[in-house]
């Protein structure tokens, strides 16, 4: 378990600031969830963690020190909205989960980290020899979740992962990702602009509006005792309006 530190971190294109200043914490084993609205900068946020685009200021750590890629170890994974354009349509799903195991392994302990990989997101290790194009897009997901805990990283970043997805299935996807928080002890930022869904898996939760962080705080003050008028809007959106977030642990 590692934790994640954004202090003071700005991202500019051009004369356009996508990310203003923002210091946000993901503590080690905790769920954070970033919740904002379309353009409001939380995925670009996300693509400077794992080094997609260049930070304009501030640092972004990795237990105090900075983020850095070796090779192709990634302390920071991230699992796309699209599962389908994140995955290769001419690999099987095998191959894909076996690029992203570290070096160093044998093929047939590749071969049986990949079936582990399967049945732990809950996949028939038969399917590692199916294409995506052969497979839903709930299982196209779970698949991108086996390739970025193959990774082993020390943080997951999760952009918008249900949003692709029929609303019957993001379900069965958010218990997953609860599922292989408790079992794994990863760390975890998980970015969608509806709190309904980041209520069921986060344990912290921010809320991101024009480049910034404008409120932050364990998920049942924020959920239950919004300080921001835009975190009120945010609720008001949701049906029911009343929300139950996740207990802490």
């Amino acid at each position: 378990m590692s934790e994640l530190s954004f202090e003071d971190v700005s991202v500019r294109y051009g004369r356009l600031t996508a990310v203003d200043g923002v210091t946000l914490r993901v503590p080690a084993g905790r769920v954070v969830g970033l919740v904002g609205e379309s353009g409001s900068g939380k995925s670009t946020l996300a693509r400077a963690a794992v080094g997609l685009v260049a930070p304009s200021g501030g640092r972004i750590l990795l237990d105090g020190e900075p983020v850095r890629a070796r090779g192709r170890h990634r302390p920071l994974q991230m699992v796309f909205q699209d599962p389908y354009s994140s995955l290769d349509p001419r690999m099987t799903i095998g191959e894909s989960i076996t690029e992203a195991i570290p070096p160093g392994t044998s093929r047939a302990q590749r071969r049986a980290e990949v079936a582990r990989l399967l049945e732990l997101v809950h996949l028939d290790p038969g399917r590692a020899a199916s294409y995506p194009g052969q497979l839903s897009g709930g299982q196209r997901q779970r698949v991108a979740l086996a390739r970025a805990i193959a990774g082993r990283p020390r943080v997951v970043i999760a952009d918008e992962i249900t949003s692709a997805l029929d609303v019957s299935i993001q379900g069965a996807i958010l218990n997953l990702v609860r599922e292989l928080q408790r079992e794994l002890g990863l760390s975890i930022l998980f970015i969608s602009h509806n709190l309904a869904v980041v209520r069921y898996v986060a344990d912290d939760v921010a809320i991101m509006l024009r480049g910034r962080v404008v409120e932050q705080g364990p998920a049942a003050r924020v959920l239950h005792e919004p300080g921001h008028e835009y975190t009120r809007a945010l609720l008001d959106a949701v049906p029911g309006h009343r929300l139950t977030a996740r207990s802490a642990t």
